[in-house]
Formats: structure tokens, C-alpha cells, sequence
């Protein structure tokens, strides 16, 4: 009887499990914990988010802020602007896995004005053709009369209204928090396809009606790149378990941006004209990253920790 090659299945086993998961690598291309000096309370001393201090954040520049259109300054601060509060906001999912989290958060508390803040992105890896891109986001609306919300990317920054216009004609993806009339406000995934507007699909039931303050929730955006002539589609979710990329979107809409559009989309934009906290903003290529980069193992730690069983089941054979 011939022997059996013991060699012969760890081999094939290996193959099997690097086709499966390809050449995939993960990346973090943005990360926002908002650390930096606060600026509460309102007006104190013309401090705002988006007064040229605050800047280094991973993968980012330096805010501005703008209220209708006007860039503020120390000297003439936006209208009850958005703030650096004091602390941060931290985020444990129905499993008791928790959201690595640190610095203060982004806060508007006084409803009166509308702004938007704005930085340039200044790294790279959002757009190619055939990927993926993922923007995690901790939010919790503070009441009144419910969130009229923005945040996502573009090749303009935001003029600071309720239907989060950019200052000129451009394209974008993001996620919304928009009226569907009365006090309800329904999230919805959004773009910009060479406009001022968005074009937006909402949810078909609106997780926001206020008055009162809302829980606070992990929202996400999941855009898969297709190429040119195939609808990129944008994806929307609220997330409930850091372990496991969810596959249900709350809304999706569809737009072909062109591989020079995609390219184009250096700006991450946060607007709001109600009161509410952002924080702990990632973006990233996979989804395990985007929630702090510890809860799924990517496909190089897969291929490793089968590597290492697999070898050990060979010896055992010997």
C-alpha cells in the first residue's frame, strides 16, 4: 500500500484558504477622536471647532467651520456653533464588546444658525475601482426637534443648512439624518453627482422622532466601488455588533461616479442645524477597522492563525 503524503492536504488546505481570502489588506485611512483643547462653553473667547487649532487628527487637516456660507473666525465666530466638548463619547455594542474610543467628542448644544465643518483629506486609498470603503461614526441627537444631519465625503466643503448644500458644484457620498416630515427624521444614504444638492434614498422607517433626546447609536456607510458604467452603491447602516459586518442596510442608493470623481473626494464634511455630539469618526477599507481594528480578523491574520493549525495537524501526522 502507498503511503499517504501527509504534506499533500496541508497544501492543499493553504491554497484553498489564501484563494478564499485573497490579497485583501485592511486599512485605517482616517481617524477622528476629536482630541483636542476644548472649546466649550459657546463663544468662549471665540474658540470653535473649526478656529485653526484644532488639526493632526489621522489622516486629516485642519477644520474650518461655516455658517451659510461664511467661514467663521476668532473674531467672528459662527452663530452657536459646533464645539470641542468637554470628554468623549464611548460606545458598547448588545455583546458587550466595546469601541476603542478616546479624546473629547464634536458638540453643537444651542439650536439657533446653521453650520457645517469641514476638513481636507490628506491621505489616500478611497477610491479605487473594486473596493470598498467603510465610515464608521459615533451620534446622538440632544432634542428639539430632531437632527437635520450630515457627514460623508466630497470635493466641496459644506455651506452649513438643513439640506447639507455644498459651496459649489460636486460630487460626494455620505450619510444623512434628514426630515420625513413632522418632528420624524429618517436616515438615509446620499449623494452628489456634479450638484450643489444631494440625491438622497431614505429608510422606509424613521429612527429619529424627537423631541427627546436620542439614544446614542453607531452609524456606518459602506461604499462599494464599482468601475466606470456600473453603479457604485452607498449603504447605511446602524450597527449593533462590533463582531460582525452587518449586511442588512437601513437605505442604499446608487450613483457611477467616474474613477476622476471618485479620485476627487478630498474633504470630510459634518453638518448640522440641530444639537447633537459626533464622535470617534474612522474611515477605513474593511469594516473591522472602521470599528477600531481588533474585532474581525483580516484576511492576513486568518491565513496565519490556519497556517500555524494547519503545520501543527502536519506534525501530529508524522
Amino acid at each position: 500500500m502507498k503511503q499517504k503524503n501527509p504534506k499533500a492536504p496541508l497544501f492543499v488546505a493553504l491554497t484553498s484558504l489564501i484563494g478564499l481570502t485573497g490579497t485583501t489588506s485592511a486599512a485605517l485611512l482616517v481617524y477622528e477622536p476629536f482630541d483636542y483643547d476644548q472649546t466649550e462653553p459657546i463663544n468662549n473667547g471665540g474658540a470653535f471647532l473649526g478656529d485653526g487649532s484644532q488639526t493632526g487628527a489621522f489622516g486629516l487637516g485642519t477644520w474650518s467651520q461655516r455658517s451659510q456660507g461664511t467661514l467663521g473666525t476668532p473674531a467672528a465666530p459662527p452663530t452657536n456653533e459646533a464645539d470641542v466638548s468637554d470628554g468623549g463619547l464611548s460606545f458598547t455594542d448588545a455583546g458587550g464588546n466595546v469601541l476603542p474610543s478616546t479624546g473629547n467628542a464634536w458638540v453643537r448644544r444651542t439650536r439657533q444658525g446653521q453650520i457645517a465643518t469641514s476638513s481636507p483629506v490628506v491621505t489616500s486609498g478611497f477610491s479605487a475601482d473594486n473596493s470598498t470603503l467603510w465610515m464608521t461614526f459615533l451620534y446622538q441627537d440632544l432634542g428639539f426637534s430632531g437632527p437635520d444631519f450630515g457627514i460623508g465625503l466630497s470635493s466641496e466643503n459644506m455651506i452649513g443648512n438643513d439640506n447639507q448644500s455644498l459651496t459649489a458644484a460636486g460630487v460626494g457620498v455620505g450619510f444623512g439624518i434628514n426630515s420625513v416630515g413632522g418632528p420624524a427624521r429618517g436616515i438615509g444614504a446620499l449623494y452628489y453627482d456634479n450638484a450643489t444638492e444631494f440625491t438622497r434614498v431614505t429608510e422606509e422607517t424613521a429612527t429619529f422622532n424627537g423631541p427627546a433626546a436620542s439614544d446614542l447609536f453607531l452609524l456606518a456607510m459602506k461604499v462599494e466601488w464599482n468601475p466606470d458604467g456600473v453603479d457604485d452603491v452607498i449603504s447605511v447602516y446602524n450597527v449593533t455588533d462590533l463582531t460582525t459586518e452587518p449586511t442588512n442596510p437601513l437605505a442604499t442608493a446608487t450613483v457611477d461616479l467616474s474613477q476622476a470623481e471618485q479620485d476627487s473626494l478630498d474633504v470630510l464634511n459634518i453638518s448640522e442645524t440641530q444639537v447633537a455630539f459626533v464622535d470617534e469618526v474612522r474611515i477605513a477599507t474593511t469594516f473591522g477597522e472602521a470599528v477600531g481594528g481588533s474585532s474581525i480578523p483580516e484576511p492576513s491574520s486568518l491565513i496565519l492563525g490556519a497556517m500555524a493549525g494547519l503545520l501543527a495537524l502536519g506534525r501530529r501526522q508524522r
